[in-house]
C-alpha cells in the first residue's frame, strides 16, 4: 500500500477550524454578545486582541496543513512537518503498540475518522494522530499494521500497491485469513445496571444548576415550591417526573456511551468499540498486555460486577476515553471467564492465601501513635469537638480491617495474583515474564512480626507498581526465588 508524499486531507482544515470555534466561543460572547454596545475602553482592547489572535490561529491552521505531510510504505509511516525547519519522522509498524480511533459526530457528518498510532516512545514521539482520514484508508492502514506487527507480508507487490478502489477485493481476502471473535456486547439488562452503578441519572442535577446560574432561576423556583409545597398530590407528582425524567436522561446518556460496546479478538490483538453518537475503537496486541487488574467499586461488589482493564506497554489515556478498559459493569464470572478467553496465557486463580494474624496486628498499630496524638490534641484544645477524632479514628480503623479482610496473594509457577482494598477492591494480575523489577522491603514493625512488603513493578505508561503490604517473611523470600527464575523465560520485546 505505498502511496505518494501527500498532505492530509483538507478536511482537517475544517475540523480544525470547528475545534477553534469550540475552544473559543465563550469568550467570542463575553466580548461580542455580552459586551456589543460597550464603550469601555478595555474591552474594545480585548476585543481587537480576540480578533488577531484568531486570525492568526486560522493562518496557522492553513500553513500547518500546507507543511503538514504523510508517505504510508509497506513497513512504515514516514512524516514530515514544519514550517521554518523542517522535521522528519519514521514510524515502523512494528513499533506501534496500540491503534486508537474516534469517530465524533463531525467526523460522520464528514464520513471521515481519525487515528492515533501509539508507540513504546516517551514524550512527544510517543503517538502518531492523523486527525482526518477516508474510512477505507484508516481501515486499509490498520489492516497492514496488524499484519506487520503479525509477522505477515503481503504475498506479492501487486497487493502492497492496492488503491483505495481495489481496497474491498484485498480487505475480503484479509477476512477470509481471519475472523474477529467477539466475546461480550452489553444486553438491555446490562446497560440498565451500568446506568444505575454509574449514578447517570444525577446528571439531571448540574443542569439545573448550570441553567440557574445563566438565567437566575432562584427567585422563579421560590415561587414554584409555595405553589406546590401548599398540594401534597402536586408534590408527588413532581417528584415522579423528577425522577422518571432523571432516570431516562440517565439511560439514554449510558446508552449513547455503551449502547454500541464490543469487545472482540484475534490471535493477535483485542479490539474494543463503543459509542453511539462518538464512536471510538481501539487494539492492543496481546503480547503488549503486561498485566490485568480487576477493579470492585463497593457497590459494584453489592451487585456482583467488575471492571476489568488491562495494563500495557505504551498505555496511553486518548482524551479520557478509558482505553484500557475491557467494560465497567461485567459480573465476576464473566470477567474471569473473559480474560482467560481473550488472553489465553493468563488465568485468574480463585483461591488465594490470606494474610496471616500477625498482619492484622500490625495494622492495628501502624499509625497508632498519630490518632492518638491527634485526639488528645482535640480533646485538650477542643474538648467540643471530641466526636470529630472518635469517628475518624474508629473510620480509619475500620478501613484497616476491611483491608485485612479483602487482601490476599497466590504465587504460582507463572503467575502472581495480589489482591487488595477495603470499601473498593482490586486484584492485579501479571506473569512473572512481564514483571521487569520486583522489591521486599521490611520495616523495623514488620521485622518484629516476621512479615514484610512485596512490590512489582511493570512496563507501561506511567510505570505500573504494585504492592502487598505484611506477607509472611517466608512467602516474599518465596517472591524472590520465584522471580529470578524468570531468566529461563524472559522475552525480549521489540
Amino acid at each position: 500500500m505505498e502511496q505518494p508524499l501527500k498532505k492530509l486531507h483538507s478536511l482537517k482544515i475544517l475540523l480544525d477550524i470547528w475545534k477553534l470555534v469550540k475552544e473559543n466561543i465563550f469568550f467570542f460572547m463575553l466580548l461580542f454578545i455580552l459586551n456589543f454596545n460597550s464603550d469601555k475602553t478595555y474591552i474594545k482592547i480585548l476585543q481587537i486582541i480576540f480578533i488577531v489572535y484568531v486570525v492568526w490561529r486560522l493562518l496557522w491552521l492553513l500553513i500547518d496543513w500546507f507543511t503538514s505531510k504523510y508517505e504510508i510504505k509497506e513497513n512504515a509511516i514516514h512524516l514530515q512537518s514544519g514550517i521554518f525547519s523542517r522535521s522528519y519522522r519514521t514510524v515502523p509498524f512494528s513499533k506501534v503498540q496500540n491503534i486508537q480511533r474516534r469517530t465524533t459526530m463531525i467526523h460522520k457528518f464528514l464520513r471521515v475518522t481519525s487515528m492515533t498510532l501509539e508507540t513504546a516512545a516517551a514524550g512527544d514521539e510517543s503517538s502518531v494522530t492523523m486527525d482526518v482520514l477516508l474510512k477505507k484508508e484508516a481501515d486499509q492502514l490498520e489492516e497492514q499494521i496488524n499484519r506487520v506487527r503479525a509477522g505477515e507480508h503481503f504475498a506479492n507487490e501487486e497487493l502492497a500497491e492496492n488503491s483505495l478502489d481495489q481496497y474491498e477485493e484485498t480487505k475480503l481476502v484479509a477476512s477470509i485469513a481471519e475472523e474477529k471473535t467477539v466475546h461480550f456486547t452489553p444486553t438491555t439488562k446490562d446497560l440498565l445496571k451500568a446506568s444505575f452503578i454509574s449514578l447517570s441519572f444525577f446528571i439531571l442535577f448540574p443542569i439545573v444548576f448550570k441553567l440557574d446560574d445563566i438565567f437566575q432561576i432562584e427567585m422563579l423556583a421560590k415561587d414554584v415550591f409555595e405553589v406546590i409545597s401548599k398540594s401534597w398530590w402536586i408534590i408527588s407528582l413532581v417528584s415522579v417526573v423528577l425522577i422518571l425524567l432523571s432516570v431516562g436522561i440517565g439511560m439514554i446518556r449510558t446508552f449513547m456511551k455503551y449502547g454500541k460496546y464490543e469487545i472482540s479478538s484475534d490471535s493477535q490483538s483485542i479490539y474494543i468499540k463503543k459509542g453511539v453518537l462518538d464512536e471510538s475503537a481501539f487494539s492492543i496486541q496481546k503480547e503488549k498486555v503486561q498485566a490485568v487488574v480487576i477493579t470492585q467499586s463497593f457497590m459494584k461488589r453489592l451487585l456482583g460486577l467488575a471492571e476489568v482493564e488491562l495494563i500495557s506497554a505504551g498505555q496511553t489515556d486518548f482524551e479520557g476515553m478509558e482505553t484500557n478498559s475491557l467494560y465497567p459493569f461485567l459480573p465476576v464470572q464473566r470477567a474471569y471467564d473473559m480474560i482467560e478467553e481473550i488472553l489465553p496465557g493468563y488465568r485468574v486463580e480463585r483461591n488465594m492465601e490470606r494474610l496471616p494474624k500477625e498482619a492484622f496486628w500490625v495494622r492495628m498499630i501502624r499509625h497508632s501513635v498519630f490518632w492518638l496524638v491527634v485526639t488528645v490534641a482535640v480533646f485538650y484544645f477542643k474538648p467540643s469537638f471530641w466526636y470529630i477524632p472518635v469517628a475518624l479514628t474508629a473510620f480509619a480503623y475500620l478501613i484497616k480491617i476491611l483491608n485485612y479482610k479483602n487482601s490476599r496473594y497466590r504465587i504460582t509457577e507463572e503467575f502472581i495474583q495480589m489482591k487488595t482494598g477495603a470499601f473498593n477492591t482490586n486484584l492485579f494480575i501479571t506473569k512473572r515474564s512481564k514483571v521487569i523489577e520486583i522489591e521486599v522491603t521490611q520495616t523495623k514493625l514488620q521485622k518484629s512480626f516476621g512479615l514484610a512488603t512485596i512490590n512489582t513493578v511493570n512496563r507501561s505508561k506511567p510505570i505500573h507498581h504494585e504492592e502487598l503490604d505484611d506477607v509472611p517473611v517466608e512467602v516474599a523470600d518465596e517472591f524472590y526465588i520465584w522471580y529470578v527464575a524468570r531468566r529461563n523465560e524472559i522475552i525480549i520485546e521489540k
